[in-house]
């Protein structure tokens, strides 16, 4: 339907009317009501039609989705018609996370990437290389790893769909899009990480730049990775948006990484009223102190942050919380 064209000349009129009846009104003079109704009808009308007109496409335009697949974490990447998806969610959440990724036009993953094998990042992998076209499944060194369970399933599943699994190293990088996802650190080995579950200091720590916006994920890495991170990046892991270290755990998110990192926001993937507590008190608390904006898909559901090519973004929530930021448990 065509639009119809608006009298430019007719606005900067009316304009003109309201302001020398402004003018008349401060002198304590008498106004022409009527000329300055008509001339109100006019500005609205012609803010109306800016409301109406569709904006114009933005180069660089992405948008980075933290799927709600409740205690696990799925983050989709689109940029310019690519799309890249970082863990994939519990099994429970599969059926949910197809749909998702259908209903955001997704029909092929330039990159589908596990952070680490653990059931709450790979669960969904299957249904996803059952039902994507997927290019590339990107994994931790799995080489001294005992695979089982999901993690197994995901690697033969990937070699019956013909698709190329490659092992992560520093500095690896692929482009979705006009974006470069790039990998900082592929994990720490087990006597670096130290931790109570070395697995989760097995994850990929991928850094994805677009224009001036830029996005951490470092999967479920623990406070021993997340220093050899900080150490290896001195003042080089400034990122807009970061997604909490394991779902929000105080075994992560450390101080000396959020200085580092200094994001403008932080999401946590985490399950609703979880056996975990995530996301942990003294993390909200951190960002609170720090005046981090702090986003949780249990309270909000999947959020998404479009982000414009000179760093400025939006949020998008699925819900409303009924309570303000508070710990899980």
């Amino acid at each position: 339907m065509a639009k119809r064209k608006k009298n430019k000349g007719g606005l900067a009129a009316a304009l003109i009317c309201l302001f020398m009846a402004a003018a008349t009104l401060l002198r304590g003079g008498r106004i022409d009501l009527p000329a300055v109704s008509d001339a109100l009808g006019e500005v609205s009308d012609a803010v109306s039609d800016l409301s109406q007109t569709p904006a114009e496409p933005v180069d660089g335009l992405f948008e980075m989705i933290a799927l709600d697949v409740g205690q696990g974490d799925a983050v989709l990447i689109l940029q310019n018609g690519a799309a890249c998806l970082i863990d994939a969610g519990p099994k429970d959440a599969r059926q949910n996370l197809v749909q998702d990724l259908r209903s955001y036009g997704v029909s092929q993953l330039d990159l589908l990437v596990m952070t680490h094998p653990h059931a709450d990042h790979v669960g969904g992998m299957q249904a996803v290389l059952q039902n994507f076209d997927v290019q590339t499944l990107l994994t931790p060194d799995l080489s001294e790893t005992d695979v089982a369970g999901q993690t197994q399933r995901t690697l033969q599943t990937a070699q019956e769909c013909g698709v190329p699994v490659e092992t992560a190293y520093t500095g690896q990088q692929y482009t979705i899009g006009t974006g470069t996802l790039t990998v900082l650190l592929p994990g720490v080995d087990a006597d670096t990480a130290g931790s109570d579950d070395a697995t989760n200091d097995m994850s990929l720590c991928l850094r994805f730049e677009a224009g001036n916006f830029t996005f951490l994920d470092t999967g479920d890495a623990e406070r021993n990775e997340e220093a050899a991170l900080a150490e290896q990046y001195p003042f080089r892991l400034r990122s807009t948006v970061f997604k909490a270290g394991h779902h929000g755990s105080s075994t992560s998110n450390t101080q000396t990484l959020l200085w580092q990192v200094q994001p403008q926001l932080v999401v946590a993937s985490c399950g609703l009223n979880n056996d975990y507590g995530h996301p942990h008190r003294e993390v909200i608390q951190e960002m609170q102190d720090e005046g981090i904006d702090f986003y949780r898909t249990d309270l909000y559901g999947t959020v998404t942050v479009t982000a414009q090519a000179d760093g400025s973004f939006t949020v998008q929530t699925a819900k409303q919380p009924d309570e303000e930021l508070a710990p899980a448990a």
